[in-house]
């Protein structure tokens, strides 16, 4: 397991080094430090992939049930930031026509990782919740987390709340999230948005469990 993880650190790192330098090569020919937002927007994709990763490891946390609760509480809230990378795609309206091979392929390295990471989180999140109930509730959590993480994802591009504004201006955001769902200017591209990000994000999920089976956490 140890060995498994390494590699996989290995190649997000090698990932994560491989979009800075697309990005680096972008401001060295440009001058340009338009794009630089990415670096803030992949580090918040990260954070929900140590997490799960540090919750893997800690076996004792996972017997507790309110306290493992409470850290998937805050897992949740910045797993959105992960997938949410692939909207920062929309960005290709503002590309240079000089550099048409550059600008859709940085953004696309950017969006490959982040959906990448969140996949990878989901899945490690998937291996605890099996561990602690059976794959039976974990599937049906993880159905439930997928839509809230698609909803998250409209709220942090379209109205542009962060992850920790839950905390700072929550009476805010709560009525914000009803006037998003309920309002009619807005539900369309709310349940648009949520339920399209969803169901993809839940078709990987599906993809990924169907080639790399698990019955418990623990004998991974």
């Amino acid at each position: 397991m140890r060995l498994q993880t390494l590699k996989l650190n290995q190649f997000l790192a090698l990932n994560s080094a491989f979009c800075i330098a697309l990005l680096v090569l972008r401001v060295y020919v440009t001058g340009s430090f338009f794009y630089s937002f990415l670096v803030w927007n992949l580090f918040l994709a990260i954070v929900p992939f140590v997490i799960s990763s540090w919750l893997l490891r800690t076996n004792w946390l996972r017997k507790h049930t309110f306290p493992l609760l409470l850290i998937l509480g805050v897992w949740l809230l910045f797993l959105p930031n992960a997938p949410y990378l692939i909207t920062d795609l929309m960005h290709l309206r503002h590309a240079r026509s000089s550099l048409s091979w550059l600008d859709p392929f940085m953004l696309f390295a950017f969006a490959w990782n982040g959906l990448f990471l969140g996949i990878i989180s989901l899945y490690q999140v998937f291996q605890i919740l099996t561990d602690k109930w059976n794959i039976v509730v974990a599937k049906r959590l993880l159905f439930l987390i997928v839509f809230l993480c698609g909803f998250g994802i409209y709220l942090g591009r379209f109205q542009r709340w962060n992850s920790w504004e839950l905390f700072s201006d929550p009476i805010i955001l709560f009525k914000d999230c009803f006037r998003s769902i309920s309002h009619p200017e807005y539900r369309t591209r709310t349940w648009g948005i949520t339920l399209g990000f969803g169901s993809f994000l839940w078709i990987l999920f599906l993809t990924v469990q169907t080639f790399f089976p698990i019955k418990k956490a623990s004998r991974l």
